[in-house]
């Protein structure tokens, strides 16, 4: 930002300066002015709307609940393993648990249930 605004005090500076015979000072203030708002419009009107703006395209663990996966690391019925979860943006591999605290072999297909401390709470997906 600091040289962007350089940049526009001193090129108004030089075509203020070339293309008309105002005093210097008053190429200088007016260039000044010119630089200061030429800050203000970027930093509202760019810097501000793109600091809102969502910078990754990626999920967020919180919003897995209620998508469906398959084990690759055999659950056990009280203890961790490993989930990957599909979706448009690619495809994720999360440390799960067994919500039911039953084992879900490997292969299977689960709905998370639950996050709780990044760790996926899973249930086997049953067919019907």
């Amino acid at each position: 930002m600091v040289f962007g605004t350089l940049s526009v005090i001193s090129g108004s500076g030089v075509l203020w300066t070339k293309y008309s015979q105002i005093n210097p000072v008053y190429v200088l203030l007016i260039s000044v002015f010119t630089g200061v708002g030429a800050y203000v419009l970027i930093y509202y009107f760019l810097v501000i709307p793109m600091s809102n703006a969502e910078s990754s395209t990626s999920i967020s663990v919180n919003d897995l609940k209620g998508k469906t996966g398959e084990v690759i690391t055999t659950i056990p019925a009280t203890g961790m393993g490993e989930v990957l979860i599909s979706s448009p943006q690619g495809s994720r591999h999360e440390t799960a648990l067994s919500f039911d605290k039953q084992e879900i072999k490997q292969g299977k297909t689960i709905v998370i249930v639950e996050v709780k401390d990044q760790l996926l709470y899973v249930s086997e997906l049953e067919e019907l």
